[in-house]
């Protein structure tokens, strides 16, 4: 499972000197014919041949280094995932790989720093979910990140929960007394299990909450959430204490695919309709106009936008146009086949935020010209 200190490392790891990285995202998901009989291989071979046809001697011989650990890795990769990642610079002593159980498209490039800008747009796809399931004695705590889910803790009530039956004249009155003792520590076991959580959801970086159990238990469970806790709930699902593990993750994937697009769109129309505070900038020109200003706070774009551009050569500045003189200090603009990777990478780091969206946010989006920005000031 990829951790937030993943990306951080690869984020934050600088530009080394004549010593690039290279970055591969293979598709090796088993359920594809494609992939069957280790063809995966063969697609990690042509894009690998496909940047060495454009190198020279000396900087070829610094990409087979580079290459080699990847091939290795690749050749006795058992794949159990759908996906495959490697960022390799064998003059660092860097390598870093990981399977992930959600698609990748197939991307290979070789540059100064990784190419994290598609890991970037699994991770906004796939937000960490807590998943409580609670009952009047048990709870479980299980997180769901990028298709893989995991299990934190099984906690049982502090005291036993059940109702006793006694015999005697007065036993209409006892069972009564019992009744009480049993909702009294059912009570105290939900409190307990709500005051865990508060602590091991920043443990475990959650984002959202599922609430999963018999109606009358996660409705208790709810109110005695703490306040910000509260805020993160998403959705309660009917699911048994003992539900396994497939069946809580086919759940909460099913309710993550349905808020985050909801989320985008409700995002995509914030950002055309903008507001006093947070402007916005809408279409390519006028983002790329704000990120050179460094007043872009939320970069949102279409899944699939793949515009055309160009960079100064002089000073870096990027451009909707593919050539001519720069605006900024008249040096000449090169064509460039990576403008949106080069933006997302720009907008971190100026400390901003980025967003890709699908279906219909997306359509919506397509209207205004594919990307926008909502702006610092």
């Amino acid at each position: 499972m990829i951790t937030k200190a993943d990306v951080d490392y690869l984020t934050e790891r600088k530009a080394v000197p004549g010593s690039p990285v290279l970055s591969v995202y293979l598709d090796i998901d088993q359920s594809k014919a494609a992939n069957l009989k280790r063809r995966f291989e063969a697609s990690l071979k042509d894009m690998l041949r496909s940047i060495e046809k454009q190198l020279d001697e000396p900087r070829l011989k610094n990409f087979v280094a580079d290459a080699e650990p990847v091939r290795e890795y690749v050749s006795r990769l058992e794949p159990r995932a759908k996906g495959c990642l490697c960022f390799s610079d064998a003059s660092e002593n860097f390598f870093w790989s990981r399977e992930i159980k959600t698609p990748v498209p197939n991307q290979a490039r070789w540059g100064d720093t990784p190419y994290i800008a598609p890991l970037l747009e699994i991770l906004d796809e796939y937000e960490r979910y807590g998943v409580v399931l609670v009952d009047k004695a048990h709870a479980r705590l299980l997180s769901v990140y990028i298709g893989e889910i995991e299990e934190h803790f099984d906690a049982l009530a502090p005291a036993p929960v059940r109702l006793v039956k006694t015999t005697g004249t007065d036993h209409i009155l006892s069972q009564r007394r019992f009744q009480s003792k049993t909702e009294t520590h059912v009570h105290w076991h939900l409190k307990h299990v709500a005051e865990v959580l508060d602590k091991r959801v920043d443990q475990y970086g959650v984002d959202r909450l599922l609430l999963a159990g018999p109606v009358e238990a996660i409705s208790e469970f709810q109110q005695l959430l703490s306040k910000r806790l509260r805020g993160r709930v998403v959705e309660k699902l009917s699911l048994p204490i003992k539900a396994s593990l497939a069946e809580i993750l086919e759940a909460a994937l099913r309710v993550e695919r349905d808020v985050e697009r909801q989320m985008e769109r409700d995002m995509v129309e914030h950002l055309i309709i903008g507001d006093a505070h947070h402007p916005s900038a809408l279409g390519l020109e006028r983002t790329l106009h704000a990120l050179s200003e460094e007043r872009v706070w939320r970069l949102i774009y279409a899944s699939g936008f793949r515009p055309e551009g160009g960079r100064c050569s002089n000073c870096g500045m990027l451009f909707a146009k593919t050539e001519g003189s720069c605006d900024y200090c008249g040096g000449s603009v090169n064509r460039i086949d990576d403008l949106i990777e080069q933006i997302v990478e720009r907008v971190l780091d100026q400390d901003g935020k980025v967003e890709q969206v699908g279906g219909d946010a997306a359509l919506r989006l397509q209207q205004v010209g594919n990307i926008g920005a909502v702006l610092r000031y």
